[in-house]
């Protein structure tokens, strides 16, 4: 195949596609239409459907009433993080104000404020036993506590 080159005007009028090939406009705009249609068909074949009509054909989401239940309120900065506990009762968050706190959400009281390194604590879980709580933040490191002191996490 030939260099391709490009510049409009020369060769009396038309483009130059490929070195020794002048081609009009009439012959690329046919040819773009071409490629439309074989692009089209292979969408047909793929089953591509843009998802403006994927959305058109779907039912509508009802609202939700969703109500507030609880407001757990003990953070100085921005709660960055939340994570339940498998009792569902307790929660851990995190926050930009350096802790993390296990509330009762059922009391709305903290059960433990620890207050760590970093001031942005920025993830926050409970382990699947309850028994323990891990979180990291911008001090690039995963802390992990007990929430008792009967447990020996060493082991």
């Amino acid at each position: 195949m030939g260099d391709v080159t490009g510049g409009a005007g020369r060769g009396g009028g038309g483009c130059v596609g490929v070195v020794g090939k002048p081609e009009t406009i009439e012959q690329l705009t046919k040819e773009v239409k071409l490629l439309k249609v074989k692009l089209e068909d292979e969408r047909q074949k793929l089953n591509d459907v843009p998802l403006t009509n994927v959305a058109a054909r779907l039912e509508a989401v009802a609202t939700l009433a969703i109500k507030q239940r609880r407001a757990l309120k003990g953070h100085q900065g921005k709660v960055l993080c939340t994570a339940w506990c498998n009792d569902k009762r307790h929660l851990v968050s995190s926050s930009q104000d350096g802790k993390i706190i296990i509330w009762d959400a059922f009391s709305t009281r903290k059960e433990y404020a620890i207050t760590m390194a970093t001031t942005w604590v920025m993830a926050c879980a409970y382990a699947p036993s309850g028994n323990m709580v891990a979180c990291g933040g911008l001090d690039n490191k995963v802390t992990v506590y007990p929430l008792s002191m009967d447990e020996d996490v060493t082991a």
